[in-house]
């Protein structure tokens, strides 16, 4: 698996994921229909609601220690 995840397939990607069971390789952000959005890692550790998309990537990338909270 190369360094950058833009250059593995989707399929690596999810084995990957798969794979490293428990640590913070992937993070989503999905919207629900009641407007918010559903936050989770792959560490399965942690999972919120934001009120936005821009939101919830802010507290994904916090999570991970991306960037400071």
């Amino acid at each position: 698996m190369s360094d950058n995840v833009m250059y593995d397939s989707p399929t690596e990607f999810l084995h990957e994921v798969a794979s490293e069971g428990g640590k913070c390789v992937a993070q989503s952000v999905i919207p629900t229909d009641a407007g918010d959005y559903r936050c989770a890692c792959s560490c399965e550790r942690w999972e919120i609601l934001a009120p936005s998309r821009e939101e919830g990537l802010r507290l994904a990338r916090a999570h991970t220690g991306s960037v400071p909270e």
